[in-house]
């Protein structure tokens, strides 16, 4: 997401614009595995491998001691929704 990006998206309305912190999708080769902290999100795309995806990211969280959360509440908590 570029400086143009924000301001185009305020113009529209848009309250919030949510980025991931790390992307376990493996298109075909697997990246390492990053070290999660609390308050990373997570992108998983639809792929070939998305059980495999799904858990590597949980098998990242629970080394990290994390449990994963939906996105929607917090936003929600948050007024931003």
């Amino acid at each position: 997401m570029d400086d143009e990006v924000r301001p185009a998206a305020k113009a529209c309305g848009v309250k919030a614009l949510v980025t991931w912190t790390h992307d376990f999708t493996t298109w075909g080769e697997t990246p390492p595995t990053p070290r999660l902290k609390s308050g990373d999100i997570v992108l998983l795309h639809f792929t070939p491998t998305p059980a495999a995806d799904l858990q590597r990211a949980l098998d990242a969280a629970r080394a990290a001691g994390l449990k994963p959360a939906a996105l929607m509440p917090h936003l929600r908590s948050a007024g931003v929704l």
